[in-house]
C-alpha cells in the first residue's frame, strides 16, 4: 500500500434499512454521473417495503458495473433528507466524519482513475459486480480532518464560480 494511502473499509459501513412503513415519495435511482435522480421505474404494483431508506450524508452505489459504460454508479444523498432506492443497491455510511469526511470521500469516487479502477476489480461472466468486498479494499490517500475540509472547501468554491460564470454567460446570450 502506498504511503498515506489507508483502506476504505476501514472508514465505512454497511446500511440496511429498509422501508418498513411503505412510503412511496422520494424514489431515487443513481446515475453514472454521481448524483441521485428521481426514479423513473415503472412502480405499479410494487412493494415499497423491500426498498431501503437512504438518509442525508449517506451514500449508495449499484455493485453492477457492466451496463454502465466505464462509470460505476455512485452518490451522496445531499439534496433530501431521505429517499428510497431500489434493494439491489447498497447503502453504506463513513463510520467517524471526524476520520473521513463524506464530501471528500464523493471527490475522490468522482474521479475518473476511481471508475477505471472499479471496472478493473468488477468480476463475473455475465453481470460484472464490484461488490462490498472489493470496495472496503480500495485504498485512498487520506489526510488530516482540516486538510479534507480544505480540499472541499476549494472544489466548491470553484464550482461555485464556474456555476455563476455559466448563469452570467446564459443571461448575456438571452
Amino acid at each position: 500500500m502506498k504511503e498515506g494511502y489507508r483502506l476504505l473499509g476501514d472508514f465505512i459501513r454497511q446500511v440496511d434499512v429498509r422501508n418498513t412503513d411503505g412510503k412511496e415519495e422520494n424514489l431515487l435511482g443513481v446515475s453514472v454521473q454521481k448524483m441521485f435522480i428521481p426514479s423513473i421505474a415503472n412502480t405499479v404494483g410494487t412493494d415499497f417495503t423491500k426498498y431501503k431508506v437512504v438518509k442525508r450524508g449517506q451514500f449508495t452505489y449499484i455493485p453492477d458495473t457492466s451496463r454502465r459504460g466505464d462509470k460505476i454508479g455512485i452518490a451522496l444523498l445531499t439534496d433530501y433528507d431521505e429517499g428510497l432506492v431500489s434493494n439491489i443497491y447498497t447503502v453504506f455510511e463513513v463510520k467517524d466524519e471526524n476520520e473521513l469526511l463524506p464530501e471528500y470521500l464523493m471527490l475522490w469516487f468522482s474521479r475518473p482513475e476511481f471508475d477505471r479502477y472499479a471496472r478493473f476489480k468488477s468480476h463475473g461472466s455475465v453481470r460484472e459486480i464490484m461488490d462490498w468486498d472489493e470496495m472496503c479494499k480500495v485504498e485512498l490517500p487520506v489526510p488530516s480532518i482540516e486538510k479534507q475540509r480544505s480540499i472541499v472547501k476549494a472544489y466548491n468554491t470553484i464550482t461555485d464560480r464556474i456555476e455563476l460564470k455559466r448563469k452570467i454567460n446564459d443571461n448575456l446570450a438571452a
